[in-house]
């Protein structure tokens, strides 16, 4: 029989597999973006939007009020009592995408005009990739059409105690994941935080951290900057990569292939002209004077 010791082992193996699994190649990893503490809350001067955008749920149940949208799933989502916190639901800005987290599963759907739904592939990382301990990305929400941010505790090694607790970025076109660095605010790293809601300019985030609200500002707007080393770490043994940071590298538009057609200079045309012209009226020259002989 299976006790609930040795099932205990097994998790923790899969746990300690997943956390230290090599990063997928289509993932890139970004330069940390820096937050600086707000001396006071700027709630008169900057607009928020809430990192639900809207959109609610109860254990099983999503509701987008505005849309008059409501549905059930087979799976239990994630929930909390605080509406302006919780992190079971997000719908993006443009309204056209929500995003459904339940446990270690986000699940995407795209909302159409009138209001119908569908379920369509995503692609996120589950795990932090960046140095120091592993932790597991969680709490997905929109800060715009196309960039994300989640939540991860680092723990111990008995899975018990959190170490700290973090904020990640993620920029769904670059396939890049960002850490926000929040050490300019001076808070205890293992106090739990919540993401709350967004600068409509994207240069402020609104977090709830120990039970606290506070303003940080951060560009969450720029194009994220990648840190070439950690991307790709066989470059750090190349004498020839001395930068760290790149911007991503647009894709190369397709060319579109082009025909040539040889012709001759348009100045010798009229040259041929003459000499075509010469010769019949040389010939017409000749008939004439054979004639007459």
């Amino acid at each position: 029989m299976i006790g609930p010791d040795t099932l205990a082992h097994a998790s923790s193996e899969k746990m300690t597999a997943e956390l230290n699994a090599k990063k997928p190649d289509w993932l890139a990893v970004g330069v940390p973006i820096k937050a600086e503490s707000v001396m006071s809350r700027p709630d008169d001067q900057i607009v928020f939007h809430s990192r639900s955008g809207g959109a609610t749920n109860s254990r099983n149940r999503v509701q987008i009020p505005s849309r008059g949208i409501q549905f059930e799933l087979d799976y239990e989502i994630d929930w909390s009592g605080n509406n302006e916190a919780g992190t079971g639901v997000s719908l993006s800005p443009d309204g056209r995408k929500l995003i459904i987290n339940a446990g270690p599963a986000s699940h995407l759907f795209e909302i159409e005009d009138n209001g119908s739904y569908r379920e369509v592939p995503l692609q996120l990382p589950n795990v932090t990739y960046d140095e120091g301990i592993k932790g597991y990305l969680r709490g997905w929400s929109w800060v715009d059409d196309k960039t994300l941010v989640a939540q991860s505790e680092i723990m111990d090694e008995s899975a018990h105690d959190i170490i700290e607790s973090r904020i990640y970025v993620f920029y769904t076109k670059e396939k890049t994941l960002t850490r926000l660095d929040i050490s300019a605010l001076k808070i205890n790293k293992s106090e739990g935080i919540e993401v709350v809601g967004f600068a409509n300019d994207l240069n402020h985030i609104k977090l709830y951290i120990g039970g606290k609200l506070v303003v940080a500002k951060a560009d969450l707007k720029s194009p994220p900057e990648i840190d070439v080393i950690k991307t790709d770490p066989e470059k750090a043994l190349d004498p020839f990569v001395d930068v760290k940071r790149v911007q991503p590298t647009p894709p190369e538009p397709k060319s579109t292939p082009t025909t040539t057609t040889s012709k001759a200079p348009a100045s010798s045309r009229p040259w041929s002209i003459i000499a075509v012209l010469i010769v019949v009226a040389s010939c017409l020259l000749w008939l004439r004077l054979k004639r007459r002989l």
